[in-house]
């Protein structure tokens, strides 16, 4: 963990940095001593003891007992309270909503599945969400992955579910709850989950792709951020004009439904390499993820000298398969304990 640079923060935000520099700390490494907590974040010992005095006070941190002495007295060790705050991720799906309740050390309290609301609208979602609220007083944060595109909390894409078209998630259910609430892409979600799954390099550069009942949608990360666009509208592949009068999405149907398996395998490898050269030309990542239900592990290395076609071979980035359901719950479960936790930017 890097250490914290005091210099920008101003004194009204100082407290509350403090403390997500201890929760991260402390979610990092679960038991701690002041002293270890002071020399990972960089913060002076004395503040670091006040801070944790503060949220033991409140709850938020429990006392866990007492170290082991180097010569002097034992220090005391501290952890989160599992209990101070739960948070709520919402998968949403056409058939289903699928509700995973979070302590405030990432353990599963309950998994549930409801009928699906998309396409009934939000008043049958809210009155889903309202029966945990009403169960869990100390419900802190909601976490919705949503199929389309998510701008600020809104869902400025989501194709074959008008009810929620143009639909701000986090707005109303602010309002509606008072509590914290952020909405991201499904897919988004899912890169985000296989990368803190698998690497948490902030050096590689991912899209994910996903391919399947579902629809298809793509997911970047470069940096260790996902790369959403100017109106969050990045990676809705399936728009892609890949060739004249037919876009990736219809390509990618039209292969499936070919008059011979062989015709419809050729073209199947072809939308895709062409999606994989763009992809390279554009974004140039180290890997593409393919994930769904529609990609055999025998079609990869066709894929990838197909691609090679259209561009230079070596900057065909590596191609892999990985598993939707594993990924995209990771990541819901990754973004509800970062807004739990009050993390923001720091990384967890």
């Amino acid at each position: 963990m890097s250490t914290i640079d005091l210099s920008s923060i101003t004194p009204k935000t100082m407290g509350e940095v403090i403390r997500q520099h201890i929760r991260l700390a402390l979610h990092t490494n679960i038991i701690s001593t002041t002293a270890e907590i002071a020399q990972k974040t960089g913060i002076s010992f004395p503040t670091i003891s006040k801070t944790l005095d503060e949220m033991n006070d409140q709850g938020e941190v429990l006392l866990n007992g007492l170290g082991l002495s180097s010569g002097g007295r034992r220090p005391k060790e501290y952890r989160l309270n599992p209990d101070f705050r739960f948070g709520l991720a919402i998968c949403l799906e056409k058939d289903f909503t699928a509700y995973t309740l979070i302590n405030y050390v990432g353990e599963i309290i309950e998994h549930s599945t409801l009928p699906g609301v998309l396409s009934d609208g939000p008043k049958q979602l809210t009155g889903q969400i309202d029966d945990y609220v009403r169960a869990h007083s100390n419900l802190y944060t909601l976490t919705f992955g949503v199929p389309g595109a998510v701008n600020k909390g809104r869902a400025s894409y989501i194709p074959s579910f008008d009810n929620f078209k143009n639909f701000d998630f986090k707005t109303y259910y602010e309002a509606e709850f008072s509590i914290h609430v952020h909405a991201e892409n499904d897919v988004n979600t899912a890169v985000y989950g296989y990368h803190d799954r698998l690497f948490n390099d902030k050096n590689l550069s991912i899209v994910y792709v996903y391919l399947g009942n579902r629809g298809i949608g793509a997911g970047v990360i470069m940096n260790g951020e996902v790369v959403r666009g100017s109106t969050s509208f990045s990676g809705e592949v399936s728009l892609l004009p890949l060739y004249d009068k037919t876009s990736f999405l219809q390509a990618f149907q039209g292969s499936l439904e070919a008059a011979s398996p062989n015709e419809g395998h050729l073209d199947f490898i072809d939308a895709m390499s062409r999606l994989v050269a763009t992809l390279a030309a554009t974004i140039n990542p180290h890997k593409v993820i393919f994930s769904g239900t529609y990609l055999a592990p025998s079609t990869l290395l066709d894929i990838q000298q197909r691609s090679a076609h259209y561009v230079p071979e070596e900057n065909v980035p590596a191609l892999e398969i990985s598993e939707w359901g594993q990924d995209y719950s990771f990541g819901l479960h990754q973004l509800t304990m970062r807004s739990m936790l009050d993390m923001g930017k720091l990384n967890i």
